[in-house]
Parts: C-alpha cells; structure tokens; sequence
C-alpha cells in the first residue's frame, strides 16, 4: 500500500533529538529533588542522641552557595534531559545536584549547631533524604534513556562519590551526627567494612565453583538443567533467616564430629552458615546468566563450526563465552549486588559485617547508628554495580550489552 505524499514528504526526526521516557522522567525527579528539602524539611536537631530530634529553619545566609548550585543543577537536569544527545551531561548533573544537596546540608548543620553543646546532634531531614533518592532515580533515568539496552549511572556515580567523599575530608559534614558517630566507631566501622566484603565475596566464589561446572554440564542435558534450576529457584522462596538457621545445626554436628573443621573456624556459628547461606541465593542469577550467554551463538553458527572440525572446547572458547559475555556478566552484576545486600544478615549468626551495626542501632533505638550500618551497604552496593558495569561497557559493543 502505497504511503500518502504528506506522509511521505514528512522529516524524519534524528534520534539524538528525541526525547526518550526516560529522560521525561529524570526532569520530573529532578523537579521533585528541587522541591522536597522545602516541603519536607532539611534539617532536625536534637540536644543528644537520646533525645527525638526536632526540625530546625535551614540558615540560608550559611548556605546560600551550594543551595544555589543545588538548585542550578536540578534546573540543568530537567533542561539537559530534553535532548537524547545530552542525557550523559544530565546524568552529570544529577550527581552534581547531590554533592551540592550534601554541602548544604553539612554547612546547615554546622550553622544550626553554632554555640550548641558539644553532644548536640544535627540530623537530614526527610526532605533531605527523599530528594537524594530522587537525584539517583534521576541519575538511573538518565542512564537508561542513553541506551536501549539500559545501563548503570556511571556518570552520576563517577560525580557524586568522589564529591560527597571531598566533602568528608574537608570537615565539611563533621557536625552531621552520622559523621559524629562514625568518628567514635572509626576502628569498629572499618573492620565491619572488610568483613562485609569478605562475606560477600566468599559467597559469590562459592557459589560461582558450584554454578559454572553445573552451567557447562548442563548446556546439553535437559534434565539436568531442569534440576539445577528447580533447585536454585526453590531456595529463594526460602526465608534468608530461616535458611541461616537451618544450616547452623548440620554445620555444629560437623565441627563437632570432625575437630579439623572446627580449628579451620567452620562451625554452627560464624562465616560458615553465612557464607553459605548467601551463596545458596547466588545460586540462580549465576546460573540462569552463564546458561542464558552460553546459547547466544545461533545454532547455524555452532553446526558450521563443528563441520570445520572444531571442537566442543574450543567452540566454547571461541564462540560461546565471546558472544555469551553480557548475559553472564549481566547475572554477575546481579549476583554481586545481591550479595553484599544478604550479607547484612550475617550479623544473625555470629558472622559480623556491617549488619552487627544496624542490629545494634536497632538494639539501641538510635537512626544515625542504624545508617551507619547502611548506608555504606548502599554504598558498597554501588560501586560494585558500577565497577562490574565498566567492565562490562569495556568488553562488550554497544549493541551486544545485558
């Protein structure tokens, strides 16, 4: 059917001049970043940590620099984000708009507490926290606006990280109560950071020595790959806790049977059940990605390959791994982020981690010990997204990323 001449003679809009969903959503999440300090406040304050904190006026003289910036960039995110060609500047601009968020609220805390005794705490308020998780949306917004596939805010990250991490080391957000409390805990934090990585890292290599071999063994036998993804998909409706707790009592009978393992430190309590509890739930994402890139290569393609005389280890160097590598890099991303997430239960059995300090500011009704605790889970999170994104922007074409 032949087409109408108006159709027909109508231009063609360039694609870095349309304006994705996307990026429609990042201007609006920026908007809201812009408005959300103001309705819902920026700062509380309280006379200790026992004590609730209240909310207190934002001392504008002190922070009329970086309100400001705050302010410009969450302007330039929703101005940039109209054109698919900039989306990478918005993306900038989102992160910048958080470093700023950050700088006025330190400087706030700072003006707030002036004269204050020194066991008064300052505190962001929930306007605070709401737009810096609208700053990030916008960030991810941008991201998945750039490409079609999706893909992590590298950009956002690569501006808000090293921002925020200046501020800290220019004693810019020491009177907020988090920086108070993580100077008090300064040893203890630290050693619940390494052993969080410890945990998580542990779980993925265990888990990964057990999906690889199982992914390889059953890429051509069904029944195999039907039990192997019963079984992994069968452990994650089972409740973290409840499978920690299920694996204590196995572990201690093994310890205790055989004294070896109990001087190796494996034993009912421990890194032991943790470690192996989290890598339980690794279990699917490795496996479904290794399977899912191992079939990438058309049949057509593979059928030839074995009419040259290859072999089945080296059509698996040669063409299997090359054009599987985004999914299976795509379920690592997965299965890395969801480990450092559960190993803040390890906490539960005796492992330690970042999770002992949210469980004791739990104990201890306190917020800032709680955030202590999470926020460098959010943060670890993050940049192991963000690491394992590059990698994975690095080693594969544009068009062939999970």
């Amino acid at each position: 059917m032949a087409r109408p001449a108006a159709l027909a003679s109508a231009p063609t809009v360039p694609p870095s001049l349309t304006v994705p969903r996307e990026a429609t959503a990042a201007a609006l999440l920026a908007a809201f970043a812009a408005a959300l300090p103001f309705l819902l406040g920026w700062l509380s304050v309280a006379p200790n940590r026992l004590v609730s904190p209240r909310a207190a006026a934002l001392p504008t003289a002190a922070v009329a620099l970086p309100l400001g910036l705050f302010l410009l960039s969450c302007l330039g995110v929703a101005l940039l984000a109209r054109r698919r060609a900039l989306l990478p500047w918005a993306e900038a601009a989102a992160g910048l708009a958080l470093v700023a968020l950050v700088a006025t609220v330190g400087l706030g805390a700072g003006a707030a507490l002036e004269g204050a005794a020194r066991l008064a705490r300052a505190t962001p308020a929930a306007g605070v926290w709401a737009a810096a998780l609208a700053l990030l949306l916008a960030g991810g917004s941008c991201a998945a606006g750039r490409e079609a596939g999706g893909a992590s805010p590298l950009r956002f990250l690569a501006v808000a990280i090293p921002g925020v991490a200046l501020l800290v080391m220019l004693g810019v957000l020491d009177r907020l109560s988090i920086l108070q409390e993580a100077a008090s805990r300064g040893p203890e934090l630290r050693a619940a950071l390494g052993r969080h990585a410890l945990l998580a890292a542990g779980a993925l290599v265990l888990a990964a020595a057990v999906a690889v071999p199982l992914a390889l063994l059953a890429l051509r036998r069904p029944r195999l790959e039907a039990a192997l993804m019963t079984v992994a998909n069968g452990l994650q409706v089972v409740p973290s806790i409840a499978l920690f707790g299920l694996l204590m009592a196995p572990l201690a009978a093994l310890s205790t049977a055989y004294p070896a393992l109990r001087a190796a430190g494996i034993g009912g309590i421990g890194p032991a059940p943790a470690v192996l509890g989290i890598a339980c739930y690794l279990l699917l994402p490795l496996a479904a990605g290794l399977l899912a890139g191992l079939r990438q290569a058309p049949p057509a393609l593979l059928d030839a390959a074995r009419g040259q005389g290859m072999s089945e280890r080296e059509i698996l160097r040669l063409l299997r791994l090359p054009l599987g590598l985004g999914a299976m890099l795509g379920g690592l991303r997965v299965a890395a982020v969801q480990a450092v997430g559960l190993a803040t239960l390890a906490a539960l059995v005796g492992a330690g981690g970042l999770g002992a300090i949210v469980f004791q500011g739990i104990g201890q009704l306190a917020a800032d010990l709680i955030l202590l605790g999470v926020l460098p889970v959010v943060g670890l999170s993050l940049a192991v997204d963000a690491a394992l994104a590059a990698v994975q922007a690095a080693l594969m074409p544009a068009g062939g990323r999970a």
